[in-house]
């Protein structure tokens, strides 16, 4: 029966493999390897509850398992249950200290638990085994950038970028790194690669743009804001800023038109108002500035205050 069930597991027949083991182990129920993978053909069918008692019942049997007490506590992951299943992959440490899969998953754990410091403990163990395990990589960037370590979250991404990493978190996190430490032409660089796998990412699109800002680069902001306004035509805030970059660019007609389609979608926008104001009063429009600038006093935008005398000598 034993022989016969790993045929079957080894041809993916799960139902009938793990019939088999089950007929093994009436006849002799001390198997803890029968127990054992019972149980996996269980949980590979999803029947997590049968799985963990068969994992326990391999445990009684032959404690040596290590997989047996991975393998209950990642079921035990997948249904929330994050003490027991960090229980279980201490165990399984105990008996496996090489596998980096348990202790990433033990980091996993932690990290549910909100304890930070004892998920990076495990993360980097599960490293220190296995360098070239990316999700490893992966979570100890997501945890570095949590916790505001900018530095280490930039070193550690451009590690697993260097492995020729195409994976969208990691550069987002290596641009918003670089953003954070304002190394602005770094964080450009890599929100256009992230851009170029995953152009609909609007947080990479935005963060670009807010990127070209700082570097005083408002032909490509324009332009971000372009691709923005492509994606979401209603937004406000997206033509706001296409205008703003447009003024400092003395495109004075593009910045009207983007910052009437702002007020025609938010007619309270203050700050819009205020802008056109000072773009009619470029274009000479001089009763349309006094208007707009009222109307931005009205809205309670507050810079406004100390223009309307001066827009509105008439």
């Amino acid at each position: 029966y034993y022989n016969r069930a790993n045929a079957k597991l080894s041809l993916k027949d799960y139902p009938e493999a793990a019939r088999d083991f089950g007929r093994c182990l009436k006849l002799e129920p001390d198997n803890g390897k029968a127990h054992y993978y019972k149980a996996y053909c269980h949980m590979l069918e999803e029947d997590y509850a049968t799985a963990i008692k068969s994992f326990s019942q391999a445990i009684k049997y032959d404690p040596t398992l290590s997989k047996a007490y991975y393998y209950r506590g990642f079921i035990q992951m997948k249904e929330d249950k994050y003490e027991v299943a960090v229980r279980d992959f201490r165990d399984a440490s105990k008996r496996d200290a090489d596998n980096e899969r348990i202790f990433y998953n033990m980091g996993l754990c932690y990290n549910k638990l909100d304890r930070p410091q004892d998920a990076y403990m495990a993360f980097e163990k599960a490293l220190s085994i296995n360098p070239d395990y990316t999700p490893t990589l992966l979570e100890l960037i997501r945890l570095d950038y949590k916790e505001g370590e900018y530095t280490e979250c930039l070193r550690l991404g451009q590690q697993a970028i260097d492995k020729e990493s195409k994976d969208k978190s990691v550069l987002y996190y290596v641009a918003m790194a670089a953003l954070k430490l304002d190394k602005l032409d770094m964080a450009g660089q890599y929100f256009d690669q992230l851009i170029a796998l995953d152009p609909d990412n609007e947080t990479a699109l935005i963060n670009k743009a807010v990127v070209s800002i700082k570097l005083k680069d408002y032909a490509s902001a324009a332009k971000d804001y372009g691709k923005l306004i492509s994606y979401d035509t209603e937004n406000p805030k997206y033509y706001l800023n296409r205008a703003l970059s447009y003024m400092q660019l003395k495109n004075w007609r593009a910045a009207l038109f983007d910052l009437s389609t702002c007020i025609a979608l938010d007619a309270d926008n203050g700050e819009a108002y205020y802008n056109r104001a000072t773009v009619n009063f470029q274009l000479e429009d001089f009763e349309k500035s006094c208007e707009d600038i009222r109307t931005s006093a009205k809205l309670d935008y507050e810079p406004a205050f100390n223009y309307v005398a001066s827009l509105c000598q008439n």
